[in-house]
């Protein structure tokens, strides 16, 4: 005596099972195409954009500036490098000196998020609030760790200037007592 299987099959649904005829799919489709290669598809849908976090991977290397001090010239370098199989970019600025800072750049969806572990002693974390457009990419504050209140002394804001592959610019904005008190601005040529 042979079994028969008493499963059933999926039934497999087409366009045409469903009652969807193929020219409507066609239209849906082309419809779909056109409006991904218009303009407007780029304000409508920040994957089509550079992505922060892309731009910074570009900086991988060695860089060195200048600033004034009170006695003269001092200079600064500045290390960018790939760690976590490519997921974080850290920043170690005066590296092996008792002045290094680091911060630590990771991708959060269409932003990027940093972390600035800084002299002052505290944790700064800045986001990115727009899509790069231009050559600039700029992170402002969202929370950090080290500190008591927004009224404690800290970066609130980074502004990240891409010369060429060459030149780039830093300019860190300094909050305290609830409003900014300083900016500071680094030009940095690649080593």
């Amino acid at each position: 005596m042979v079994r028969q299987n008493s499963r059933r099959q999926p039934e497999i649904q087409t366009a045409k099972s469903r009652g969807v005829r193929p020219h409507v799919l066609l239209l849906l489709l082309g419809g779909s195409l056109l409006g991904l290669w218009s303009g407007q598809a780029l304000a409508e849908h920040p994957s089509q954009l550079p992505m922060p976090f892309e731009v910074v991977k570009t900086l991988v290397g060695t860089w060195q500036g200048s600033k004034q001090a009170l006695d003269g010239q001092e200079t600064i370098i500045v290390e960018y490098a790939l760690t976590a199989r490519g997921t974080a970019v850290i920043e170690r600025v005066f590296p092996g000196t008792p002045k290094e800072m680091i911060s630590i750049y990771t991708q959060d969806g269409h932003q990027m998020v940093m972390t600035h572990y800084c002299l002052l002693g505290n944790q700064p974390r800045m986001r990115t609030s727009s899509p790069v457009t231009g050559n600039s990419i700029t992170m402002s504050y969202i929370d950090g760790t080290g500190m008591h209140s927004l009224q404690n002394k800290h970066m609130h804001e980074l502004t990240l200037t891409l010369i060429d592959d060459r030149h780039i610019n830093q300019e860190w904005t300094v909050y305290e007592n609830g409003r900014e008190t300083a900016t500071h601005s680094f030009a940095f040529a690649r080593q």
